[in-house]
């Protein structure tokens, strides 16, 4: 049964990557051995996924080109695959104020913003709080600064 979903996996991951058709430059990405969100459940931010960080299992996991994510449950995977550009993490998973000043930050996991289909974290309660106080105004600015060193357009 494990080899049919890493396979189905691996198969999702292939799909995945010519349908995004835009630059990836995972080297300006906030990882750690290859593991994004420090293991933390992309989904699980989300209201969908219980909207409350949670700790990844390292038997529920994605490589999503280049980015292992690990996920609290198998409807959680699931449900990034139906769209991956919503649950991962915006700028990387750096900080969203850092980047909006120009600047690639590590980030608290625990602190998090959902914006639309945007999830934004953060390295600290104030720099959350001074992106959330003009989240549009900053969110541009991370967008233009993240674009400039990866090449990525902005996750909608």
């Amino acid at each position: 049964m494990k080899k049919i979903i890493a396979a189905a996996l691996l198969m999702f991951s292939a799909v995945g990557y010519t349908q995004t058709a835009q630059v990836r430059n995972i080297s300006q990405y906030n990882l750690e051995q290859g593991v994004g969100l420090k293991g933390y459940d992309p989904v699980s931010y989300f209201t969908e996924g219980g909207a409350i960080a949670k700790t990844g299992l390292k038997e529920i996991t994605l490589n999503y080109l280049g980015v292992q994510y690990f996920f609290a449950t198998s409807e959680n995977l699931n449900l990034f695959m139906t769209n991956p550009n919503k649950y991962e993490p915006t700028y990387g998973g750096f900080c969203a104020y850092a980047m909006a000043s120009g600047a690639k930050v590590d980030i608290n996991p625990m602190l998090f913003t959902i914006h639309g289909n945007r999830a934004h974290f953060f390295v600290s309660k104030r720099a959350k709080q001074n992106f959330d106080a003009d989240i549009e105004r900053f969110e541009k600015r991370a967008d233009d600064f993240f674009f400039q060193i990866s090449g990525e357009l902005p996750r909608k």
